[in-house]
């Protein structure tokens, strides 16, 4: 997919996106051949106002049929995401018409070129929405799209499509990297896909394999990789766009490449190598970020392991000894992903000097349950961290919704028998994802640390607006936008905060 930017309307298009506001075209002429026929439906009232309306009209034109998108904005009052997902609705309209060039009128959309994040968004759009996984089909799916030709006079706008395709091509990086199935994509197998984006990049990448790993006490993260056959690797890719002596902004993800659920078995596992997805999530970003030449140093670090059970496989009852000292009696071993980020919270604390901690995790069912399908589950120890990513998520069109780190739910992993336990074995207390993020709380010593559960958001069940069945990519832009807008991020002022973690509940 390509996007171009064109200060005129192409002479040659097979489906046009046309938004407007209250009824009303917005700022632009159009074309005289589509005016007409667009102005009469509006004058109709064919289209409702609200924001994500659409009608669609078919023109025959030069001996073709062409499909003109009529797509409503509302009345200046909507969202970012709902802007988005307006466009989204459009674009996937011109998809299944298999539309190889699609013009998009954005000067209709004044709102919009007058935004540059808002715009850099919906120039994601063409790439994300054309977006197919055909690596194992013996016939490609093709949905015939090429080219969308973004039609604007506002300054700036190649820049933004240069943006938004470093940032929409990292996060279907991200997808494929999840819609892998994990005879493939083993830890080794990521291994070798970092250390190839590394080379492309110019990055440092570095793999720790598994008896480095156990060089550096890291007893969480190989306790769980103990039954797979699959050797277990830590990756970590070091990007120094900023000052030598600026510590790293950290972007620590889960990868876990399966999830059986070990013994603690789980009942159904089809979808359960998207459990890695906040890997994907860190490796795209880095990926956006390097392409960017953003001026900050940042590392990702992956902990990439599979959960699975045999003769050699942690059974619940084993005490395990975690990289910063913390004895963890494991009682499910389905609450592994906490486990293994345990130790890459460590790892990038006291091995890389990390000032700023997000980390990114398929990590509890129970965050579903607290905040739907259509958000992730966000907790934190830093009040003016967490409103960096939440203005981050509300610019990438990507919704987040705060849980508060209640320490009255602490005692249910409290352990009597070591420092703490990784699941709140027979509570009735509730508060699955908040109870996970307080044991990670308990790994990330002094420092400022933003904690996302993707688990609701990061695979679709089936097709959606901007995505397909399978991996979203979900978090790739948010974490690339957080790294944007504050390079240093924060890491001088307050990358190791005051509150000790006992005492950072939030209301």
């Amino acid at each position: 997919m390509n996007v171009k930017i064109y200060k005129e309307a192409v002479p040659s298009f097979d489906a046009a996106v046309i938004p407007f506001s209250d009824e009303q075209l917005l700022s632009t002429e159009l074309p005289e051949v589509i005016s007409g026929p667009v102005k009469a439906a509006l004058s109709a009232g064919k289209l409702a106002a609200a924001c994500g309306s659409g009608y669609d009209l078919n023109l025959y034109l030069d001996g073709s049929f062409k499909k003109v998108v009529l797509v409503s904005l509302g009345d200046g009052s909507s969202t970012n995401r709902e802007v988005f997902l307006a466009f989204a609705k459009a674009l996937k309209r011109c998809k299944e018409a298999s539309a190889a060039v699609t013009e998009i009128f954005l000067d209709n959309a004044a709102e919009i070129t007058h935004d540059p994040e808002m715009a850099k968004k919906i120039m994601e759009l063409p790439h994300l929405v054309s977006y197919q996984f055909n690596h194992y089909r013996s016939v490609p799916v093709v949905n015939g799209m090429e080219e969308a030709a973004v039609v604007t006079s506002a300054a700036g706008m190649e820049r933004l499509a240069r943006e938004a395709a470093h940032v929409a091509e990292s996060t279907m990086l991200a997808r494929d990297l999840v819609n892998h199935p994990s005879m493939f994509m083993d830890p080794e197998q990521l291994a070798k896909e970092c250390k190839a984006l590394a080379e492309e990049l110019g990055i440092e990448v570095q793999i720790y394999d598994k008896k480095q790993a156990e060089e550096m006490n890291m007893g969480a993260f190989l306790a769980v990789g103990r039954g797979s056959a699959a050797e277990p690797r830590l990756i970590v890719l070091r990007y120094k766009g900023g000052k030598e002596e600026e510590p790293p902004v950290a972007l620590v993800g889960k990868g876990i490449m399966f999830d059986s659920g070990g013994y603690s078995l789980k009942s159904r596992m089809e979808t359960m190598h998207g459990d890695m997805g906040g890997a994907a999530a860190v490796i795209g970003a880095i990926r956006a970020i390097a392409l960017e030449k953003l001026p900050v140093n940042v590392i990702a670090v992956v902990a990439a392991c599979k959960n699975m059970i045999s003769g050699d496989a942690y059974v619940p009852g084993d005490i395990l000894f975690s990289m910063n000292g913390k004895k963890i009696e494991m009682l499910n071993s389905d609450a592994e992903g906490r486990l293994t980020l345990a130790d890459a919270l460590t790892y990038a604390i006291r091995k890389e000097n990390a000032g700023s901690i997000i980390d990114i995790a398929t990590l509890t069912g129970a965050a579903q349950g607290a905040v739907g399908v259509r958000s992730s589950a966000v907790f934190s120890n830093d009040e003016e961290l967490y409103a960096e990513v939440e203005e981050a998520s509300e610019r990438a069109c990507e919704k987040i919704w705060r849980l508060p780190l209640d320490k009255e739910l602490f005692p249910v992993i409290e352990s009597e028998v070591a420092d703490i336990q990784n699941s709140a074995q027979g509570s009735t207390m509730g508060g699955g994802a908040i109870v996970a993020g307080l044991f990670l709380q308990e790994f990330v010593e002094d420092h400022s640390w933003v904690h996302v559960d993707i688990a609701p958001v990061s695979w679709e069940s089936k097709d959606i607006d901007y995505s397909i069945k399978g991996a979203t990519g979900y978090g790739v832009s948010p974490l690339y936008g957080r790294i944007k807008a504050d390079p240093r991020g924060g890491v001088a002022e307050r990358g190791r905060q005051k509150v000790s973690p006992s005492d950072a509940a939030l209301p």
